[in-house]
């Protein structure tokens, strides 16, 4: 059986993707459309190219799917519309992702099954199965799903998640943190975590802000109100408010580049992301509470919040796709769950393959982890591309920047290639336990956590040390990237820490690169000194 999860739909705005499992929900291929479009978290887009990849890497054909699932439920949200829903709506939506051919009114002898899974379950399944828990309490805090921004569930092996309780959009994290985004300037999708990054600068010394979701006598309350029928619009347009009259204008006047020196950005910053600190942490209580279990599994796109994940209580695990993208996976195995408890691998998506032109100015050799090693001990910025690509935000070795950590202007180097604000941190990768950072569990599977940096790790990875004392740190599974887990021992049997500065391999609005032609690209905008792609050592003719 094939088993095909999608994030597409009327409701689906961004991150839209496709995830192929088998009948014991074992995952063939997993992909964002924006990796194909190149364009990112391919907004407005649904997942037609994606598709075609999975079931391409499954080497499949559509006649050969069974059931097709989506993470959100489009009966419902069609009812409440006042819009029909019938066979012909599904025909119309399999049409709608390329999945069968519009033109052919007659169709194909056999159409898939056509399923849905409301938006946070999709989330909560996504979470939990990728986790390595027998049981656990899970936690789904994004902007909306079909109604709802927060929901809890109890989740146990072989049985769909049971949602206990649930908070209506009116208490959306998600809106909060985009409006206060919007605010600083920036993209309400693309910059989110930016906005994470500008806050840390407030953390020490500046209060709290203001109560606008705060915690009292036992409950969750919004500045808005309790009205469970405010429409998004409504409630972003109240936020917005809200934050205008606190910070005393309409939007910051400082430029992106600069937003750091604004004392106003960085207290708005401060203040939206405590609230986010504070909320996620009475919520995490109240799953453990309701649930009686102690691991907590979190999904929806708040989860991606590393500063606030690294302050809860273990055991927490997010998975590598907390956001939109993850409910293809959560809705696939809603129908065909994995039969075995195993580490989730993020690796899913497709091979650089080859490139199809070499320019002149490129110089090849076999890669060799010597040279490489050589190349960042002496301060070199180089790039990997290798393997199947990652799937989700982070960047975990197959599509990474990679640069020593050990002196402090590496940042701003590294910065200023990927053309980001100065103010921007960055996190390791490492293969071994070390002194460098508090442990934060399972979170430094993916990078979703951050950690408090010692001070041994102050002096030795000054470069990854954000301005609070903390970093997003990866603990690297040797077998995950051989030819990385390679170059740190390979660095740490010198006088090199065992760690490296490692960052997304893409430049300003783009998503991560996928192929070989995408990697040499971006590898000379960036004027990288090497790139690492598939068994080769590229090296530029300056």
């Amino acid at each position: 059986m094939y088993v095909l999860g999608l994030n597409a739909g009327s409701a689906t705005s961004h991150d839209p993707a496709a995830c192929l499992v088998d009948g014991d929900g074992r995952v063939l291929a997993f992909i964002e459309e924006e990796r194909l479009t190149r364009k990112r978290h391919g907004l407005a887009q649904q997942p037609v190219r994606s598709i075609e990849a999975c079931l391409r890497m499954a080497g499949i054909t559509a006649a050969d799917v069974d059931v097709v699932v989506v993470g959100w439920d489009e009966p419902r949200m069609a009812a409440r519309a006042g819009r029909p829903w019938g066979f012909d709506s599904a025909r119309e939506f399999l049409a709608g992702v390329g999945l069968i051919d519009a033109d052919n009114h007659h169709g194909p002898a056999r159409l898939p099954d056509l399923q849905f899974v409301s938006h946070h379950r999709a989330h909560a399944v996504s979470t939990f199965y990728a986790s390595p828990y027998q049981e656990a309490a899970v936690l789904v805090v994004d902007g909306n799903g079909e109604d709802e921004s927060i929901s809890i569930f109890r989740a146990s092996r072989g049985q769909q998640p049971v949602r206990l309780v649930s908070w209506p959009r009116v208490y959306s994290l998600g809106y909060l943190y985009e409006e206060t985004t919007k605010w600083l300037g920036m993209s309400a999708v693309l910059h989110a975590g930016k906005t994470m990054g500008l806050a840390a600068y407030g953390r020490c010394g500046a209060p709290a802000g203001p109560s606008w979701l705060w915690i009292a006598d036992g409950r969750l309350n919004s500045m808005l109100g309790v009205d469970p029928v405010l429409d998004y619009g409504e409630i972003r347009a109240g936020w917005r408010g809200e934050l205008g009259r606190w910070a005393g204008a309409p939007r910051a006047e400082t430029p992106i580049p600069e937003l750091a020196g604004d004392p106003a950005a960085v207290r708005l910053a401060w203040a939206s992301q405590s609230i986010i600190e504070t909320v996620m942490g009475w919520l995490a209580g109240q799953a453990r509470e309701l649930t009686g279990l102690p691991a907590l599994c979190m999904a929806g796109g708040v989860a991606l919040n590393c500063a606030a994940n690294g302050r809860l209580p273990g055991p927490v695990y997010v998975p590598p796709v907390p956001n939109d993208t993850g409910v293809a996976l959560g809705a696939a195995w809603s129908v065909a769950p994995p039969t075995r408890i195993e580490p989730f691998v993020p690796y899913t998506g497709g091979e650089p393959g080859t490139l199809s032109v070499i320019p002149e100015h490129v110089r090849r050799t076999e890669l060799d982890v010597d040279r490489v090693a050589e190349l960042i001990a002496a301060g070199s910025i180089g790039a990997v591309c290798r393997g199947r690509s990652e799937v989700g935000p982070r960047a975990l070795c197959h599509r990474s920047i990679l640069a020593s950590p050990k002196r402090e202007d590496m940042r701003d180097r590294v910065n200023a290639r990927k053309d980001r604000e100065r103010w921007r941190p960055f996190g390791p990768v490492s293969n071994v336990d070390n002194d460098l950072w508090r442990p934060v569990g399972d979170l430094e599977r993916y990078m979703v956590g951050a950690a408090q940096v010692t001070e041994a790790g102050r002096a030795a990875i000054p470069a990854v040390v954000h301005a609070d004392g903390t970093t997003r740190p990866q603990r690297l599974d040797p077998t995950a990237e051989p030819f990385v887990d390679a170059l740190l021992t390979r660095l740490a049997d010198g006088d090199h820490p065992p760690a490296l500065l490692n960052t997304s391999f893409n430049g300003p609005g783009e998503p991560l690169v996928e192929t070989a032609d995408d990697a040499l690209a971006c590898a000379r905008r960036q004027g990288l000194d090497f790139l690492v792609l598939n068994d080769e050592l590229l090296t530029f003719d300056s």
